[in-house]
């Protein structure tokens, strides 16, 4: 549709000199095309229309999309902030706006007004709902307690959820049939097992994403994740415990956080320590943590699942005087069958100059033979365990693959 913007706009050419000719020019379109100007406008600007005739007053109520932040709508205080409200309410609560479908709503609320009132953005996002909007994304600043009218929705593709509150779902069943894409970032919930039960409700999902998503009862956690098969599943992002990597061994992309964590409960912990076989998966990411145990043999053993892995990248967020891991390093008996046949690229970040870590990525160079990319992203601390000579004898260290580019950062 961008292309047809231009050709619109020098429709309007020569430009009229006063304002009545300029409208009378305008207003010369058919619907579809002063709908197609409307929607590239800014949504206030979209808005602002009715000034120029009666006629832009239903058009405006077309737009299927609507995306809105505060801060860049240029709210900055209590007056600015009230007409934004004011807008939102017009624009989606309206008799005129409930006629038409809404492909995408998507409201990011960053200043610090939305503590005084919570009510109204519920009744927006229940206003979409009822417009079947497909793309729903909420950001909120202010922890707000979520309507349970939005999982329960025949229309809904995808859902972004960003700091919110979920209340318990105990009373109402969870229904997203069509949802595909769902994100979860600083949520919090009721109970744990309520993750479990929306999981359940979307059996088209083909992109999950799961982080910092905390309870009010953690015994869900305790009793194991979401574990049955997402067989449509393409894309993963989750933390270790609230999803199992049973669930999601259907996936070509996959990133897992706090590796190395465990449980009181030693059935939970080697229940998720049950590799299953990752057929498709192509890329990986894992991800320890200061209060994880972090263990290269893990590593090792996860990909010798994982047989047609081309990108591997290992996330230390931890330094060399709290990390804890092997002792001894073992060299393998055998090589996984995605490092010696299809790894390409594989990144380090968090490397210290350690022996363990030295001979993990020697490892890799020596038997990857298709390996293109090696990168290393060096943690440099004063740590007395750390010697020079592991990071320098990298740039030395045989590479059986001739296209190899090793690289510090």
């Amino acid at each position: 549709m961008e292309e047809n913007i231009p050709n619109l706009l020098n429709q309007l050419t020569p430009i009229h000199s006063n304002r009545a000719s300029r409208v009378d020019s305008l207003n010369e379109f058919q619907d579809d095309k002063l709908s197609l100007i409307l929607f590239f406008l800014p949504v206030k600007d979209a808005f602002r229309t009715t000034i120029l005739s009666k006629r832009w007053v239903p058009l405006r109520h077309s737009r299927v999309v609507h995306h809105f932040d505060d801060i860049q709508s240029g709210v900055n205080n209590i007056e600015t902030w009230i007409q934004f409200c004011q807008m939102l309410d017009t624009i989606l609560l309206s008799p005129r706006a409930q006629r038409h479908t809404l492909k995408s709503f998507h409201l990011k609320c960053q200043c610090n007004f939305w503590q005084f009132e919570h009510s109204n953005i519920n009744q927006w996002v229940e206003a979409a709902i009822r417009r079947h909007v497909q793309d729903l994304s909420l950001f909120l600043l202010s922890r707000v307690s979520l309507t349970s009218a939005i999982f329960y929705s025949k229309t809904l593709v995808v859902l972004k959820l960003t700091n919110l509150l979920v209340e318990t779902m105990s009373h109402y069943s969870v229904h997203l049939p069509s949802l595909k894409t769902l994100h979860m970032i600083d949520v919090h919930l009721d109970d744990m097992e309520d993750l479990k039960k929306l999981i359940s409700g979307c059996p088209m999902l083909e992109d999950l994403k799961i982080a910092y998503v905390t309870s009010s009862v953690e015994a869900g956690v305790t009793a194991g994740g979401y574990s049955k098969p997402l067989s449509k599943l393409i894309k993963a992002n989750i933390r270790l415990f609230d999803v199992t990597l049973r669930a999601v061994s259907n996936v070509q992309f996959l990133t897992v956080t706090e590796m190395g964590k465990s449980l009181p409960n030693q059935e939970i912990n080697s229940y998720y320590q049950g590799y299953h076989v990752f057929e498709n998966l192509t890329e990986l990411r894992l991800f320890w943590f200061d209060y994880c145990i972090h263990n290269w043999y893990e590593v090792l053993q996860m990909l010798h699942y994982c047989p047609n892995l081309q990108t591997l990248s290992i996330l230390k967020w931890t330094d060399s005087s709290t990390a804890r891991g092997i002792e001894d390093w073992k060299h393998p008996y055998t090589v996984p069958d995605c490092v010696s046949s299809h790894l390409t690229t594989c990144k380090i970040l968090g490397y210290h100059a350690l022996e363990n870590d030295f001979r993990f990525v020697t490892y890799i160079l020596q038997n990857a033979r298709f390996l293109k990319v090696m990168e290393i992203r060096y943690s440099s601390n004063s740590h007395r365990m750390e010697s020079p000579r592991f990071l320098e004898d990298l740039s030395s260290c045989p590479r059986i693959s001739p296209a190899c580019n090793l690289s510090f950062i």
